[in-house]
Protein backbone atom coordinates (compact mmCIF):
# COMPACT_ATOMS: atom_id res chain seq x y z
CA UNK A 1 0.00 0.00 0.00
CA UNK A 2 1.48 3.54 -1.11
CA UNK A 3 1.22 6.38 1.31
CA UNK A 4 -0.56 8.27 -1.58
CA UNK A 5 -3.10 6.21 -2.08
CA UNK A 6 -7.13 6.59 -1.40
CA UNK A 7 -6.39 3.95 1.62
CA UNK A 8 -3.58 5.20 3.40
CA UNK A 9 -3.93 7.13 7.01
CA UNK A 10 -2.05 10.30 5.51
CA UNK A 11 -4.88 10.14 2.73
CA UNK A 12 -7.52 10.11 5.40
CA UNK A 13 -6.16 12.23 7.66
CA UNK A 14 -6.00 15.53 4.90
CA UNK A 15 -9.14 14.32 3.85
CA UNK A 16 -10.73 14.88 7.52
CA UNK A 17 -8.69 17.80 7.91
CA UNK A 18 -9.84 19.68 4.59
CA UNK A 19 -13.83 18.34 6.11
CA UNK A 20 -12.88 20.22 9.19
CA UNK A 21 -11.75 23.41 7.46
CA UNK A 22 -15.10 23.27 5.16
CA UNK A 23 -17.24 22.65 7.95
CA UNK A 24 -15.20 26.21 9.67
CA UNK A 25 -15.64 28.01 6.12
CA UNK A 26 -19.62 26.96 6.15
CA UNK A 27 -19.69 28.64 9.90
CA UNK A 28 -17.90 31.44 9.32
CA UNK A 29 -19.97 32.71 6.25
CA UNK A 30 -22.65 31.37 7.34
CA UNK A 31 -22.39 33.15 10.80
CA UNK A 32 -21.83 36.79 8.86
CA UNK A 33 -25.38 37.77 9.50
CA UNK A 34 -25.03 37.96 13.43
CA UNK A 35 -28.06 36.62 13.54
CA UNK A 36 -28.03 33.43 12.73
CA UNK A 37 -24.97 32.56 14.80
CA UNK A 38 -26.98 30.08 16.89
CA UNK A 39 -27.89 28.04 13.82
CA UNK A 40 -24.90 27.89 12.40
CA UNK A 41 -23.33 26.81 15.65
CA UNK A 42 -25.65 24.36 15.69
CA UNK A 43 -25.36 23.26 12.44
CA UNK A 44 -21.71 22.83 12.91
CA UNK A 45 -22.05 20.43 15.72
CA UNK A 46 -24.23 18.66 13.74
CA UNK A 47 -22.19 18.01 11.00
CA UNK A 48 -19.29 17.29 12.96
CA UNK A 49 -20.83 14.87 15.30
CA UNK A 50 -22.38 13.24 11.83
CA UNK A 51 -18.40 13.29 11.07
CA UNK A 52 -17.07 11.81 13.99
CA UNK A 53 -19.81 9.16 13.15
CA UNK A 54 -18.62 8.67 9.86
CA UNK A 55 -22.05 9.02 7.88
CA UNK A 56 -21.80 12.42 6.69
CA UNK A 57 -20.73 12.85 3.06
CA UNK A 58 -20.89 16.49 1.53
CA UNK A 59 -19.84 19.20 3.89
CA UNK A 60 -21.64 21.93 2.37
CA UNK A 61 -24.48 20.12 1.42
CA UNK A 62 -25.09 18.60 5.00
CA UNK A 63 -24.10 21.97 6.54
CA UNK A 64 -27.10 23.36 4.44
CA UNK A 65 -29.12 20.68 4.93
CA UNK A 66 -28.18 21.17 9.31
CA UNK A 67 -28.96 24.94 8.93
CA UNK A 68 -32.27 24.86 7.40
CA UNK A 69 -34.06 21.94 9.50
CA UNK A 70 -32.25 24.02 13.34
CA UNK A 71 -32.74 27.83 12.59
CA UNK A 72 -35.05 28.20 14.65
CA UNK A 73 -33.68 26.82 17.66
CA UNK A 74 -30.43 27.52 17.26
CA UNK A 75 -31.83 31.33 16.81
CA UNK A 76 -33.64 31.08 20.05
CA UNK A 77 -30.32 29.41 22.10
CA UNK A 78 -28.40 32.57 19.91
CA UNK A 79 -30.75 34.86 20.98
CA UNK A 80 -30.68 33.95 24.87
CA UNK A 81 -26.91 34.12 24.24
CA UNK A 82 -26.68 37.13 23.22
CA UNK A 83 -28.81 39.00 26.20
CA UNK A 84 -26.91 36.44 28.62
CA UNK A 85 -23.56 37.81 27.25
CA UNK A 86 -24.67 42.02 27.29
CA UNK A 87 -26.05 41.69 30.64
CA UNK A 88 -22.86 40.00 31.73
CA UNK A 89 -21.03 43.04 30.07
CA UNK A 90 -23.11 45.39 31.86
CA UNK A 91 -22.26 43.66 35.33
CA UNK A 92 -18.58 43.98 34.68
CA UNK A 93 -19.11 47.30 33.66
CA UNK A 94 -20.95 48.19 36.70
CA UNK A 95 -18.20 46.50 38.73
CA UNK A 96 -15.71 48.45 36.95
CA UNK A 97 -16.76 51.61 37.64
CA UNK A 98 -17.83 51.24 41.24
CA UNK A 99 -15.17 52.97 43.29
CA UNK A 100 -15.16 50.06 46.18
CA UNK A 101 -17.35 47.18 44.92
CA UNK A 102 -18.89 45.02 47.72
CA UNK A 103 -18.33 41.55 48.30
CA UNK A 104 -21.91 40.65 47.77
CA UNK A 105 -22.23 41.93 44.41
CA UNK A 106 -18.79 40.13 43.31
CA UNK A 107 -20.01 37.30 44.58
CA UNK A 108 -23.91 37.60 42.37
CA UNK A 109 -21.11 38.55 39.55
CA UNK A 110 -19.20 35.14 39.59
CA UNK A 111 -22.46 33.23 40.64
CA UNK A 112 -24.13 34.31 37.50
CA UNK A 113 -21.72 33.99 35.23
CA UNK A 114 -21.19 30.23 36.10
CA UNK A 115 -24.82 29.73 36.08
CA UNK A 116 -25.32 31.25 32.59
CA UNK A 117 -22.11 29.32 31.53
CA UNK A 118 -23.06 26.53 33.02
CA UNK A 119 -26.48 26.59 31.06
CA UNK A 120 -24.95 27.40 27.67
CA UNK A 121 -22.36 25.56 27.53
CA UNK A 122 -23.42 22.06 26.29
CA UNK A 123 -27.35 24.04 25.15
CA UNK A 124 -25.94 24.23 21.61
CA UNK A 125 -24.69 20.44 20.96
CA UNK A 126 -27.51 19.19 22.51
CA UNK A 127 -29.59 20.98 20.17
CA UNK A 128 -27.62 19.64 17.17
CA UNK A 129 -28.18 15.90 18.67
CA UNK A 130 -31.68 15.75 20.03
CA UNK A 131 -35.11 16.79 19.14
CA UNK A 132 -36.09 19.07 22.49
CA UNK A 133 -37.08 21.90 23.39
CA UNK A 134 -34.77 25.34 24.00
CA UNK A 135 -35.36 25.46 27.53
CA UNK A 136 -35.63 21.58 28.04
CA UNK A 137 -31.25 22.10 26.18
CA UNK A 138 -30.91 24.65 28.63
CA UNK A 139 -31.80 22.38 31.71
CA UNK A 140 -29.95 20.03 30.48
CA UNK A 141 -27.34 21.41 30.01
CA UNK A 142 -27.22 22.90 33.14
CA UNK A 143 -27.49 18.97 34.86
CA UNK A 144 -24.60 17.99 32.30
CA UNK A 145 -22.20 20.98 33.86
CA UNK A 146 -23.25 20.24 37.46
CA UNK A 147 -23.07 16.32 36.62
CA UNK A 148 -19.66 16.55 34.68
CA UNK A 149 -18.10 19.25 37.09
CA UNK A 150 -14.37 18.65 36.14
CA UNK A 151 -14.58 18.69 32.61
CA UNK A 152 -16.72 21.75 32.60
CA UNK A 153 -13.93 23.58 35.10
CA UNK A 154 -11.18 23.08 32.77
CA UNK A 155 -13.35 23.54 29.34
CA UNK A 156 -14.17 27.35 32.05
CA UNK A 157 -10.25 27.27 31.99
CA UNK A 158 -9.91 26.94 28.30
CA UNK A 159 -11.84 30.03 27.89
CA UNK A 160 -10.18 32.64 30.48
CA UNK A 161 -7.34 31.50 28.89
CA UNK A 162 -8.59 32.50 25.55
CA UNK A 163 -10.56 35.63 26.65
CA UNK A 164 -6.84 36.77 28.32
CA UNK A 165 -4.83 36.23 25.48
CA UNK A 166 -6.62 38.46 23.67
CA UNK A 167 -7.51 40.77 26.26
CA UNK A 168 -3.01 40.57 27.05
CA UNK A 169 -2.52 40.91 22.99
CA UNK A 170 -3.74 44.53 21.64
CA UNK A 171 -3.23 43.42 18.05
CA UNK A 172 -5.69 40.66 18.09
Amino acid sequence: MSIFSTDSKLYKAIQWFGNIVVLNLCWLLFSIPIVTIGASTVAAFSVALKMIDGTEGYMFKGFVKEFGKNWKQGTILWLITAVAIYALYLDAQILMKTDDPSIALIVVSIVSFLFIFFALLYAYPLSARYDNKWYMHLKNSFLLSIRFFKKTMFLLLILVLEVGLFIWNNKT
